[in-house]
């Protein structure tokens, strides 16, 4: 009689588990059918440990990026279905938690100059919280350009 409860528990535990998947609102990077004006084709992507996936259009021949540089980019956003929220230059320092952690974990390691396309998960972008154009759950997608690093940068007309 024990085992049968026990076996009855795992199955409830199994069935409220496949409800509450169900039920998760987030986007998964991979099932997610992007935009053809996006150009994207997702295994010429590298997925980073985090869940991010970037490719890089230009590697730039500046600096290195790394934690504390402030570092000033220019970016257009899209939701996977190809629509613009927004766009502009943006200075940020790089691992102080002033932007969405999937663009910082996006814009580490690329040189100054360069240019990268960046895919972020719900959970390191806005996650269950709707911002003004952006449902919650989102998959969001980069294009930027990294201008400068620490004031210093190879084009110095990027993200005036």
């Amino acid at each position: 009689m024990n085992n049968i409860r026990l076996i009855q528990s795992g199955i409830l535990v199994l069935a409220m588990l496949t409800v509450s998947a169900c039920d998760d609102p987030f986007q998964v990077i991979e099932e997610v059918t992007f935009a053809e004006s996006l150009g994207i084709v997702l295994s010429d992507y590298t997925r980073l440990e985090s869940g991010v996936y970037i490719k890089d259009d230009a590697v730039g021949t500046g600096e290195v990026t790394t934690e504390g540089q402030t570092a000033v980019v220019e970016y257009v956003g899209y939701l996977s279905n190809g629509t613009s929220f927004g766009s502009g230059n943006f200075p940020f320092v790089i691992g102080s938690g002033n932007t969405i952690a999937g663009f910082e974990l996006g814009i580490f390691g690329m040189r100054a100059g360069g240019e990268r396309w960046i895919i972020i998960p719900p959970e390191l972008g806005y996650g269950d919280a709707e911002q003004a154009s952006i449902p919650a759950g989102s998959v969001l997608v980069f294009n930027v350009e990294l201008c400068r690093l620490d004031g210093v940068g190879p084009n110095p007309d990027c993200g005036n």
